[in-house]
Parts: structure tokens; C-alpha cells; sequence
């Protein structure tokens, strides 16, 4: 995806404000609202369609890409659909490349993140049991006789504990910064690269 410099300037900041306002609404609220994403992913697709000369349908394939990476662990229950909706508004700004990269940073920091959230709510062995639970519902999409194992692990939950609710959108925000961030660093260097 190539953008012009004028609107490469623009839009580094913008994501990254965007990220932060979610990321903070996330945290105190426990759920991202359309109002925040859907602007944001009208945004990326008049800016792909205005300014990206190289990628028109930059905007839509970001949102298929938002999508399609999360469709299964919200179908088995693992994630919110505001989580899926804000990867959708990310990848309507950057493009599915970017998106992707996101994601996979995401789900670096993210780990470190849920088990602060665990330990800080003494949930370790609850929180264990339902990891296992979605996981084995997960591998049931691919192999059938997975989620009967799940079915059994989830007979010793105990329904009356609320889940440590861990927001997945500071995740994703961290991993748009890092990419940003990273995609920043790149860029110095290969400018540096053709100077000298």
C-alpha cells in the first residue's frame, strides 16, 4: 500500500489516537462501541478511495481481513464482537497487510496482559479450565470429537464465577502502535539506505 507522504504524516498520528481512544474506552467500559469503530472504519475506506491511487479496495480488503481473523474466536465465544469490529476499523485504515501484522503483535502482548488481569483477580484455576474449554471447542470446528473433551472439561467449571473480563482492544491497540512504530523504523532506515 502506498500512500502519499502528506497523507502518510496524517494518518500515523490519526491511527494512533484512534487506538488510544478505544483502547481507553475498552479499558474503563469493557466493550468498544460502534459509535467509536464505524467512523473509523468509514474513515479508512474514504481515505484508501480519495488518496491510495495503488489500492482503491485497500479499505474493504482491511475489513475482510479484521473479520475473517477473528470470525472463529468469536464464534466459539473468545472474544467480543467489538474486538472483531475494532481489528475491522484497523484494517479499514492500514490495509490487510498492516492488519495481520497487527494482530500477530496483538496476540504477543497479549498473553502478558490476561495474566496480570488473572493473577490480580486470583482466578489462575478457573481462568485455566475455561482456556481449555474454548480451546477444545475450537479444535471441535476442525475435528469433531475435540469438543467432546471440552464438553467434559466444562463439567467442572463452576457457572456461579464471572470470567476475568480482559480487554482484547488494549491488545489490539498495542499491536497497532508497535506496528506504526515499527513501519516508522523501516521507513527511516530505507530512507537512510538510499542517502548513503
Amino acid at each position: 500500500m502506498t500512500w502519499p507522504m502528506h497523507i502518510t504524516q496524517l494518518i500515523t498520528p490519526v491511527v494512533g489516537i484512534f487506538v488510544i481512544v478505544v483502547a481507553i474506552f475498552d479499558i474503563r467500559e469493557r466493550r468498544i462501541p460502534n459509535m467509536l469503530v464505524f467512523p473509523g472504519m468509514l474513515a479508512g475506506l474514504l481515505l484508501h478511495l480519495l488518496f491510495n491511487a495503488d489500492g482503491r479496495l485497500a479499505g474493504l480488503k482491511g475489513i475482510a481481513a479484521g473479520f475473517l481473523l477473528l470470525l472463529i474466536p468469536y464464534a466459539v465465544g473468545g472474544m467480543k464482537a467489538g474486538d472483531v469490529k475494532f481489528l475491522m476499523a484497523i484494517g479499514a485504515l492500514l490495509g490487510w497487510e498492516r492488519t495481520v501484522a497487527t494482530l500477530l503483535a496483538a496476540l504477543i502482548f497479549y498473553p502478558v496482559m490476561a495474566i496480570f488481569y488473572v493473577v490480580r483477580e486470583r482466578k489462575v484455576r478457573l481462568t485455566w479450565l475455561r482456556f481449555r474449554c474454548v480451546f477444545w471447542d475450537f479444535v471441535g470446528f476442525f475435528l469433531p470429537g475435540a469438543r467432546i473433551y471440552g464438553l467434559q472439561l466444562g463439567l467442572a467449571d463452576q457457572p456461579e464465577i464471572a470470567s476475568v473480563r480482559t480487554p482484547f482492544g488494549v491488545a489490539l491497540a498495542v499491536g497497532t502502535l508497535v506496528m506504526l512504530f515499527l513501519r516508522h523504523q523501516t521507513g527511516i532506515r530505507s530512507l537512510m539506505e538510499l542517502s548513503g
